[in-house]
């Protein structure tokens, strides 16, 4: 029994088609049908059934399945930690995050990492949430930040680093700023520059206009935080935005904020987030440990 045979288990499982685990592979497929053959006559039982067009695990398949899945992470995380100690001179920090997170929370941490650690690469890669937590599951990824709501996956570990509050933000002379507490109606019509779809923003936004009752008047909708704070300022829109990201606009006055009226959903936050089969490497611990003392 090698690593290859045990990975067509594992992909067998999610693709359920011979196809695709060849394509995943980079094999053709007559390979792949002949490792899984040569598996069960290994093992001396049947492991796939075929139904309806689909290859399935059948019940020993799916014993296997279990052991397949942590022996095949082991075996890329065995490694990955064997390329790391051929080459301590050059180690790689490689982090998924979304863009209130790579924005507003990393800067300060890794400014502080890189000058403790002047040999390490590091790389961030922006995306939305659901992206990086399929990218966390699918082991395309090892390490990401989230801003958010915290969401129960029994595949991964979620560290809350800091919690974060959710503010109205408009510019200095809107009629907001005159009003002692606009009510979620009033709020509701003013012209909003929204997040796009995916972001932790854009779903605070949307829960607190279902929780009020109320329907945003969208005047735009665009993926930059930066973008969203520089359309508020020009104009009489609003948005919501994480209270972390303006600090700078509150300190010059080119940015007002206040907190949103009516039913508010619960309080979001930043996480750290990886799969719990995975074993932090010691530079991605230092990491972990500077979000933390930030």
């Amino acid at each position: 029994m090698n690593i290859l045979k045990l990975q067509i288990v594992v992909l067998i499982e999610k693709y359920k088609k011979v196809t695709d685990v060849a394509a995943e592979l980079g094999l053709k497929q007559p390979t792949v049908s002949f490792h899984m053959k040569s598996l069960e006559n290994e093992l001396g039982t049947p492991l796939f059934q075929s139904r309806s067009g689909r290859v399935l695990l059948t019940e020993a398949g799916h014993a296997l399945h279990q052991y397949a899945v942590r022996i095949v992470a082991l075996a890329s995380e065995a490694e990955r930690t064997v390329k790391q100690a051929d080459s301590r001179s050059k180690l790689k920090l490689s982090i998924g995050a979304s863009a209130i997170s790579a924005a507003y929370l990393l800067p300060t941490a890794l400014s502080g990492l890189a000058a403790e650690h002047p040999e390490t690469e590091i790389t961030v890669a922006e995306a939305q949430n659901h992206i990086l937590r399929e990218q966390l599951r699918s082991r395309k990824l090892q390490l990401a930040v989230l801003h958010g709501y915290e969401q129960a996956d029994e595949s991964l570990y979620m560290s809350k680093i800091a919690d974060d509050e959710t503010v109205l933000i408009y510019a200095p002379g809107h009629p907001l700023e005159s009003k002692d507490t606009p009510d979620p109606d009033e709020i509701s019509r003013q012209p909003w520059i929204q997040h796009a779809p995916g972001s932790g923003v854009r779903e605070f936004a949307d829960r607190w206009a279902g929780l009020n009752g109320v329907r945003l008047w969208n005047r735009m909708e665009i993926d930059s935080p930066e973008a969203v704070k520089q359309l508020v300022m020009q104009g009489n829109a609003v948005a919501v935005f994480s209270k972390i990201g303006i600090a700078a606009e509150i300190e010059s006055g080119s940015l007002r904020y206040r907190p949103l009226s009516g039913i508010l959903p619960e309080r979001g936050g930043f996480y750290l987030a990886w799969r719990k089969d995975y074993a932090l490497t010691d530079i991605q611990q230092a990491f972990a440990d500077s979000l933390v003392h930030n």
